[in-house]
């Protein structure tokens, strides 16, 4: 159940939401089921090679859009037992308000920390009155502190206003993940930024908000296991370097890192702002790291053998595979 009262959930929030955190996949096995003993390897490298301090669970790089609610439900309560006391954010968007409180309150029972819910999409096409109450169906329903996860590919793109009134009519609305560009996540940070925790979670942008919009907290994309790994933590040390007030040395540190987010730039956010998810690349690229990325589900293509070994060249000329 929730470590803490629905009236404190900003609070806690506050308190509590910080450093660096993951966007993370759920590994198939080869008779198409969740991997429990691969995913739980995972989340154990995550904590203790790559030093990651949350974790986002069942979102888009988890391809919610492909799980049965049983899994949806199983691989948050795997993702919350294996991680304790590391917190878990888990994603329990849906088209039905009704299925997304019944997810939330399943969140809450499994241990996760807080729930985090993506645009509602179908039904409300966009209009204000309608996404406002959606999310006021959703908070008066569930005890669980809730995150707006705010992104263009669910049809729109909510605007700092409306996030603002989201925020007013909603106590437990105690964070938003505001994947949009750096003037619109400006905009929402001087609109709510005061109340709630806001997050750009681009890494491009990680330096600049977290040097100088003192943002507290990166979350979250799958940057932090494609872009790290063990014994080789540039987002980790450029980002303990800027909150020890070293910005130039920061700055060269992250600026290390600009041939590895060319390689991601080609085989992940490239593709996907196109409008194309690129799951089969990025769980490929942990495969050939030593992670289980496995498999991803149709309608997601595999790469083909040539691009397989392409991906493999790029990731070893940055040295991100041996």
């Amino acid at each position: 159940m929730p470590r803490y009262k629905k009236s404190q959930a900003r609070a806690y929030c506050k308190e509590n939401m910080k450093g660096i955190w993951a966007a993370i996949p759920y590994p198939f096995d080869k008779n198409d089921r969740i991997d429990e003993g691969a995913f739980r390897a995972d989340i154990r490298h995550y904590i203790d090679n790559l030093k990651i301090k949350g974790f986002f669970v069942g979102g888009l790089i988890g391809e919610f859009w492909c799980l049965t609610k049983e899994e949806r439900l199983r691989g948050q309560a795997i993702a919350a037992d294996e991680a304790g006391e590391v917190p878990i954010i888990a994603h329990t968007g849906h088209t039905s308000a009704k299925e997304c409180v019944e997810l939330i309150d399943a969140a809450a029972e499994a241990g996760c920390t807080y729930a985090i819910v993506g645009n509602p999409y179908l039904g409300t096409g966009g209009i204000p009155e309608r996404v406002r109450a959606f999310f006021k169906y959703v908070c008066d329903n569930t005890e669980l502190g809730v995150s707006l996860f705010n992104f263009g590919s669910s049809g729109y793109l909510m605007s700092p206003e409306l996030v603002r009134q989201i925020v007013d009519e909603n106590e437990s609305i105690c964070c938003i993940k505001n994947a949009a560009p750096m003037n619109h996540c400006d905009e929402v940070r001087e609109a709510v930024g005061r109340d709630i925790v806001v997050s750009n979670p681009m890494e491009s942008h990680w330096f600049f908000n977290r040097a100088y919009n003192k943002q507290q907290t990166f979350m979250s994309g799958p940057d932090p296991f494609l872009m790290q790994r063990k014994g080789n933590l540039g987002m980790d040390r450029y980002t303990r370097l800027i909150d020890e007030g070293n910005l130039e040395e920061a700055w060269t540190a992250r600026e290390a890192m600009n041939d590895a987010r060319r390689v991601q730039e080609k085989w992940i956010w490239g593709p996907w702002s196109r409008g194309a998810f690129s799951i089969p690349a990025l769980k490929t690229w942990m495969d050939l790291m030593g992670m289980h990325g496995g498999p991803s589900r149709p309608p997601m293509i595999p790469l083909k053998p040539a691009e397989r070994e392409e991906l493999k060249r790029d990731l070893a000329a940055v040295g991100l595979v041996d």
